[in-house]
């Protein structure tokens, strides 16, 4: 058989089966490889003969394809491993004498909340100076979203059971502040 073609699917159809048969795949992959590198260097001819200006459109247009393509896979990325960004933090007054009462109360509080979804992680802190802390406990409760926060607070009928018996307990009425993360330098540990 004679390969008068220049593509490679050409040359296959015009090679009968013992052509076929001493070219084998090592002599197909050889073909392809020489069509691919021949494209390459006309594509690298085509760029040479650009002017400067027509040169700077060709790096901005791929740029833009490579930063959509590596944004794209970050965004996934984040979305395939999602970050809580929802940070309740609360601060708590207290009555001297219902120090007990209120740690039972918040203890079962935050029972409650670990069986919810969308719950994170709960951290409480207890004043050590009780007198000229502007608040007594401080409780920093992380969620994955807003709306698994607002859905426990607003329809959870023990929750608000408990907070009432939290009420009894505090000078005054809690103080709740919602924090966004910023910047987080903390040390991850990815176990796989």
């Amino acid at each position: 058989a004679q390969a008068t073609g220049s593509s490679l699917g050409e040359v296959l159809l015009l090679a009968d089966e013992s052509t076929l048969g001493v070219l084998g795949l090592q002599g197909v992959r050889a073909a392809a490889m020489a069509r691919l590198l021949g494209r390459i260097n006309s594509v690298r001819d085509w760029y040479r003969e650009l002017s400067l200006g027509e040169k700077g459109v060709v790096c901005l247009a791929i740029g833009n394809v490579w930063g959509t393509l590596y944004g794209t896979h970050v965004r996934r990325m984040k979305l395939r491993t999602p970050e809580s960004d929802f940070l309740v933090a609360t601060s708590y007054m207290v009555k001297e004498e219902e120090k007990k009462a209120f740690e039972l109360a918040w203890s079962d509080a935050a029972r409650l909340a670990q069986r919810q979804p969308g719950y994170e992680w709960t951290k409480t802190y207890k004043a050590l100076d009780w007198e000229d802390s502007p608040f007594h406990y401080i409780s920093f409760r992380m969620w994955s979203e807003e709306s698994c926060y607002r859905r426990f607070i607003t329809h959870d009928g023990t929750w608000k059971l408990l907070m009432d018996r939290l009420k009894n307990c505090l000078v005054s009425d809690e103080k709740s502040t919602v924090y966004k993360v910023i910047v987080d330098d903390s040390v991850r540990r990815i176990i796989p």
